[in-house]
């Protein structure tokens, strides 16, 4: 009863918000669909949705969505859906075994990259991503993959038994403290219902021992066109697809007396339920507040009212995480604090509080937090926080409208999906601009404060409070919890008091000293070089990647390899400290509202062999970006306060993480690797290093690597630019900088891998007991583009094989991750690593293989089709990975660093990756021998 209250309540409220504009709009009718989606649905029920797009072209995305997910299974059956979507690449009726991968990764896919699929609590699709469209075959064959995964799954009793330890081993790296905790709060969140006892994937003991049978019945029960989907968007001729697909699912049968889906209620709740668990494994103190009510039904998702009602819902959520965010940043109580508004379930809606907090006093730190939603509540926004945000809004909007032309085939498909599943609207984007547009210039505060008071009600209330399982922190009761959020529902609170800033970014803008261009020079690719009076260089591309968006990157040669040891920590803790304080005479949370509604960011950083400031803006706010630049070079902000509360933070994050896992296993690690712990480089973050802290050092390097070291940086611009209006800035904001005494070049900081080779093997205790792999390889190699991608080559085939012999074949993990480097600094070499986690009792085995396989590769080479496969795929995915500023933004780093085009030659590199030169690669990194290898296994 008090749910259908709510919606009563909201549907009211949509008629009230409506009268305003009745005149002009029927806030009861449908939305129009998008013409250009071609929606049908064939004879035995099989719906579809068909949509050119050009971005990228040549290429398209094909899913099939299932409208059914776990909570179809019943008490016997917890895990058959997901392990449904495993077995759909295992075998159907046209692609028996491994053909359909083998074949999907014979014309540029690649598996876990463009070959998934999901499986949710009420809805699973599997899909096929970037298929490139060189011939017309290549439709009909991936068509015929979905027609399959329609029906025609083969769920052969030998691929199902091998696929037992695959799943298994997903399960078993799934069960960590977030998994366990999430169970242990779904009794609560779902209130008891089905909802709660379904974890998508089963426990091990069921993975073990069910029957194949069931698996076939529970997918002949569910798997049926009636409840299916086919979406395609790309590079299409959707006359030509939606022949195909008539003429392709035709033989799909339709279901016989087709059983419905049955509606899952979530019980209702007068008082709140409140439950505080914990976990050895976690490290903080969250509390998450669930206020549920029951969704807008389907039937009127697609109508005006709703649409208007989900942007005040926004406005209110994105105004209440901008208060929440300017409120944390000074508070001692909490970390953070959010609000969210999303589906619990198909049929239910949630807001909810989500906080972190430092450990201890948990009820005083909720109370902080929760006193600000109950402010809320009671008063609502403030009228500046409205206008605010509706500016905001149409910003945001606009931007989106005016760069839908190029939308990516998945915005697309989202909407296709969101439409099947829950009668979501597909609108133009014009129509949706407009609409936004018109209903934002007509929203009234008074409407949005009403909206969200009405739904924040003290009914049907969750609340989850995860703690450390520790000596050192003191678990509140249940009842505690109930009794600070009655105290806060009954005391006097005052309303919200905004500080208003009405001061400029640069106050003394106008008077700045403009510089000037000495020197104009053609750069690579396109681009234009300017050299500044005060020694600063300039590089310019104006690019047509993002309209209305410009990218600036800054570098320095230098970073952390140039600070002594003693000041290493006070270096390395120093960028935390400047996006924390502010810029200017602003702090941050001042800053934030100076700024405003711009689009404008920029943040400094200190790598280890350089120094950065990354930018990027709007191209109408692009003075905004220039002066928050000069303002880093000139006037950066240091705060006691802030540098103490940081340390603060670190101190209690350190100590709640020391002598965790993944803490225990990284100190391990580093000094396997780098040998030596006490080496301030290598070590991994602890209490210790942050005594070595000093905020008066802080403030001196950052002079160092800044403010006194202007003429070191090479400044690039990438995107829509208009060189006349860029150029004057430059010279005003860049020109006008002391280019500083410092002369920043990289040393050597005598980081080195070890010797090898190293085993450390240790024990840790575990609620889940499983064991962690990890391979380092290194060695000296010449740094150029053919070594780097010779590496790559040798990792994709790494990678192919372990998915093989230890994923498929041995059941022994869920994945296995390869990644090869090279560096170029402090002396070129490369770093190999292999990684994976297993049941304790097959490490032996599975190492064994890890090693064979790379010996393999050493003495016979690899499978020419397996280099084939991923020429292939790079061949594919470059052409569209080269229409970003960021690949041409890397791509002029280098030359201009180094000298070196790494774009002109790519494609004659890729003819020169032969299985030859990945042997010879392979077989000197067997014979360096230079490996650590760590394994961490349970307590026995």
């Amino acid at each position: 009863m008090i749910f259908k209250r709510i919606i009563t309540a909201v549907c009211m409220l949509l008629f009230v918000y409506s009268l305003g504009v009745a005149q002009q709009l029927n806030m009861a009718s449908t939305l129009p669909l998008d013409s250009t989606v071609r929606i049908g649905k064939l004879d035995n029920g099989l719906t579809y949705y068909l949509r050119h797009n050009e971005n990228p072209a040549q290429m398209a995305d094909f899913y099939i969505i299932y409208n059914v997910g776990s909570i179809q299974e019943t008490d016997t059956q917890t895990g058959l859906a997901h392990f449904l979507e495993h077995m759909a690449f295992n075998g159907t009726k046209n692609f028996p075994g491994n053909s359909m991968i083998n074949w999907l990764e014979s014309v540029g896919l690649q598996f876990g990259t463009n070959v998934n699929g999901a499986t949710g609590m009420e809805m699973t699709y599997y899909n096929l991503t970037q298929v490139p469209l060189k011939r017309k075959s290549i439709i009909d064959s991936t068509l015929l993959i979905l027609h399959d995964w329609s029906h025609f799954l083969l769920l052969e009793d030998a691929e199902i038994n091998k696929e037992r330890g695959v799943i298994i081993e997903e399960r078993r790296q799934r069960n960590n403290a977030t998994f366990r905790l999430g169970r242990k709060a779904a009794p609560y969140i779902y209130n008891k219902s089905r909802y709660a006892d379904r974890d998508m994937i089963g426990s091990e003991e069921f993975l073990k021992t069910f029957s194949g049978d069931s698996l076939r019945s529970y997918y002949d029960r569910w798997y049926r066109p009636d409840l299916q989907a086919i979406v395609v968007v790309g590079d299409i001729d959707v006359d030509e697809v939606e022949g195909k697909i008539k003429a392709v699912m035709a033989d799909i049968p339709a279901a016989v007396n087709p059983e419905p889906k049955e509606l899952i209620e979530i019980p209702e709740n007068s008082q709140p339920l409140v439950t505080v668990i914990s976990d050895p494994e976690i490290n903080s103190v969250t509390t998450s507040l669930y206020i549920k009510r029951k969704a807008i039904p389907a039937e009127y998702n697609s109508r005006l009212g709703v649409f208007n009602m989900n942007l005040q819902m926004n406005a209110a959520i994105a105004m209440a995480n901008i208060r929440l965010a300017d409120i944390a940043s000074t508070s001692t109580a909490f970390k953070s604090a959010q609000v969210l508004d999303v589906p619990l379930t198909f049929n239910d809606q949630v807001i909810s509080l989500q906080v972190t907090m430092p450990n201890g006093d948990v009820q005083d730190r909720f109370k902080a937090a929760y006193s600000e939603l109950e402010r809320l509540r009671r008063y609502g926004f403030t009228p500046s926080e409205f206008e605010f945000l509706k500016t905001s809004l149409l910003r945001s909007a606009k931007y989106v409208y005016e760069n839908s032309n190029r939308r990516d085939n998945s915005s697309f498909i989202w909407e296709c999906i969101n439409n099947y599943t829950k009668n979501q609207p597909i609108l133009t984007p014009e129509y949706q601009w407009k609409l936004t547009e018109y209903f934002v210039s007509k929203m009234q505060l008074e409407d949005v404060n009403k909206l969200f008071s009405t739904l924040l009600t003290p009914s049907n209330n969750v609340l989850v409070v995860m703690m450390p399982e520790n000596n050192y922190v003191q678990n509140p009761s249940e009842e505690d919890m109930v009794n600070v959020m009655a105290t806060v529902r009954s005391e006097e609170l005052e309303p919200y008091k905004e500080e208003i800033i009405d001061k400029p970014l640069l106050p003394e803008a106008s008077n700045i000293k403009r510089g000037k261009v000495v020197k104009v020079e053609k750069g690579e690719y396109g681009s234009t070089l300017w050299t500044l009076n005060n020694g600063i260089r300039v590089m310019v591309k104006p690019t047509t990647y993002s309209p209305s968006q410009i990218e600036m990157s800054a570098t320095a040669s230098g970073g952390l390899s140039v600070v002594d040891d003693k000041d290493y920590f006070s270096a390395s803790t120093l960028m935390p400290l400047i996006s924390r304080s502010g810029i200017g005479d602003f702090s941050n949370n001042e800053l934030k509202k100076v700024i405003g509604t711009k689009v404008a960011s920029v943040a400094p950083s200190i790598g280890r062999f350089s120094s950065e400031l990354n930018g990027r803006a709007a191209k109408s706010d692009l003075e905004t970006m220039m002066q928050l630049t000069y303002l880093y070079f000139t006037k950066p902000r240091f705060v006691q306060d802030e540098f103490d509360n940081m340390i603060q933070r670190n101190r209690a994050n350190m100590s709640n993480k020391k002598g965790s896992a993944d803490m225990t296993f990284l100190e391990k690690m580093n000094v396997a690797i780098y040998g030596d712990k006490n080496n301030v480089r290598t070590q991994a973050p602890s209490e210790e290093a942050l005594e070595q802290v000093s905020f008066k050092r802080m403030q001196a390097l950052y002079d160092q690597f800044f403010c006194d070291a202007a003429g070191n940086y090479t400044f690039y611009f990438l995107g829509d630019i208009d060189i006349s209006v860029l150029k004057p800035m430059v010279e005003k904001y860049l020109g006008s900088l002391k280019p500083g005494k410092q002369k920043l070049n990289w040393r050597d900081d005598m980081v080195r891998p070890n010797n090898g080779p190293i085993e450390k093997r240790f024990e840790y205790p575990m609620q889940t007991p499983q064991s962690t792999v990890f391979y380092n390889y290194s060695g000296s190699i010449k740094y150029n583009q053919e070594n780097t991608m010779l590496m790559a080559m040798l990792s994709s085939c790494l990678q192919n094989r372990y998915i093989k012999s230890i994923r498929e074949d041995k059941g022994g993990s869920y994945g296995v991750s390869v990644r090869g480097d090279l560096s170029r600094q402090p002396v070129e070499g490369y770093n190999l690593s292999v990684s994976f986690k297993t049941n304790p009792a097959m490490v032996d085995e599975l190492t064994q293989v890890v090693e064979a396989e790379l010996k393999d590769i050493a003495e016979n080479g690899p499978d020419k089709i397996d280099v084939d496969k991923v020429l292939s795929f790079w061949k594919k995915t470059r052409p569209d990975g080269m229409k970003n500023n960021g690949a041409w933004l890397t791509l002029m780093k280098t030359y201009n660093t180094w000298g070196e085009d790494w774009n002109t030659d790519f494609d004659q590199f890729l003819k020169k990756i032969t299985p030859k030169k990945v042997q010879n690669l392979a077989k000197q990194i067997v014979n360096d021998n230079n490996v650590a290898k760590i394994i961490m296994d349970p307590v026995k």
